[in-house]
């Protein structure tokens, strides 16, 4: 359970964001004339190379899902959110597979010390499933799941489908929010908050179900 406090303080802190957002003076009308991201291409374009540059920098992807929200709305908002996560996400595992894999070896190592044998195992051996399953817990850290697959055995089919399976559901969380906020939508919130509440409970289940996955979200967190 306290795994789970990070991400619920963050939905928390989104929320009384948008509700910010929502009702100061001024700052609705701001966000729902917002220009540059809603400006034809170019603007979409800007949203996408920075979105993935904040991705790949393991910065929280939840920032970039919730202006999606906002600047495009829940249908459009999902799949803007869902490119730049997938994007960055391979772009971390590219960097570490092709150029920086020595350097991510020793940085992992520092930080995960002996644990790395086994998550290195785990991801080797089953590769979809291990990172379908740590995209699915909203605990642990997205960049290091990036660069640990690039180090290792895993195909990267299978860790670009995993990711957009596994991301999918804390993107239409976050983005929901992000709408909600901007159209003023209270059951988009509320929808939201129910499915991060599923989505943590899946976690817990899976944490307790499956030990070596759980205890390899447990040691990237």
């Amino acid at each position: 359970m306290r795994a789970l406090a990070r991400p619920a303080l963050m939905v928390a802190a989104f929320m009384a964001a948008g509700t910010l957002l929502r009702f100061a003076p001024g700052l609705h009308g701001l966000m729902t004339d917002t220009v540059l991201l809603r400006d034809g291409a170019w603007g979409r374009t800007i949203f996408l190379l920075v979105g993935t540059l904040f991705c790949a920098l393991g910065l929280p992807r939840q920032v970039v899902c919730f202006a999606a929200g906002v600047a495009y709305g829940p249908f459009a908002g999902v799949g803007f959110a869902t490119a730049a996560t997938v994007a960055g996400a391979v772009a971390g595992f590219s960097w570490a597979r092709c150029v920086g894999r020595a350097a991510v070896r020793r940085w992992l190592g520092g930080r995960l010390g002996r644990r790395l044998a086994r998550l290195d195992g785990l991801v080797s051996a089953n590769p979809f499933a291990t990172i379908l399953t740590l995209r699915l817990l909203p605990v642990g850290s997205a960049l290091m799941l990036n660069l640990l697959a690039g180090v290792s055995a895993a195909p990267a089919r299978s860790f670009v489908l995993a990711t957009l399976a596994g991301s999918l559901p804390q993107t239409i969380v976050f983005v929901l929010l992000g709408s909600g906020a901007r159209i003023g939508h209270g059951w988009q919130v509320a929808l939201a908050a129910m499915l991060f509440a599923a989505s943590g409970a899946l976690g817990l289940w899976l944490m307790r179900r499956g030990g070596m996955v759980g205890g390899a979200a447990r040691d990237m967190s």
